[in-house]
């Protein structure tokens, strides 16, 4: 198996950086406008990429705020099913650690996610810090 790996300093603290990456208003900001998401245990999230030709389906599998957050993807949208956002304080704000696990070979849909995951990563970041994501549909065309 292969999983995606990010890992990124936010200079805002935990608890911000949570909200953005557990609710549907925080996910709308920097990864998709078009985002349905229960922040609590077995809830339900459905997200809409280009007009929904792309839609992923998740289950929140644990939650523990603000240091983690994981999904379980339902559909067959990735090949990686586990989604994992871990959340640490440090100095300059907040490190987070991410993972998208399982995909089954490094091939071009690991690619596409990975090259993806980047990019919204640092969406993400730039919304906190700045005010100022890039979520789809406002985000490149990659």
């Amino acid at each position: 198996m292969t999983d995606v790996l990010h890992r990124l300093r936010i200079q805002a603290p935990p608890d911000r950086v949570f909200e953005a990456i557990s609710t549907a208003e925080g996910i709308r900001q920097w990864w998709t406008r078009d985002a349905e998401m229960e922040a609590k245990p077995g809830g339900a999230g459905a997200l809409g990429f280009y007009n929904r030709r792309f839609q992923p389906k998740v289950k929140v599998t644990a939650i523990t705020p603000p240091s983690h957050l994981e999904w379980e993807v339902v559909n067959d949208a990735w090949p990686g099913r586990i989604i994992a956002f871990d959340l640490k304080p440090d100095a300059a704000g907040t490190v987070l650690n991410f993972a998208h696990r399982g995909f089954p070979d490094a091939n071009e849909a690991y690619a596409s996610a990975n090259t993806r995951w980047g990019f919204y990563l640092v969406s993400l970041k730039s919304h906190i810090e700045t005010g100022k994501g890039t979520p789809n549909p406002d985000d490149l065309n990659l």
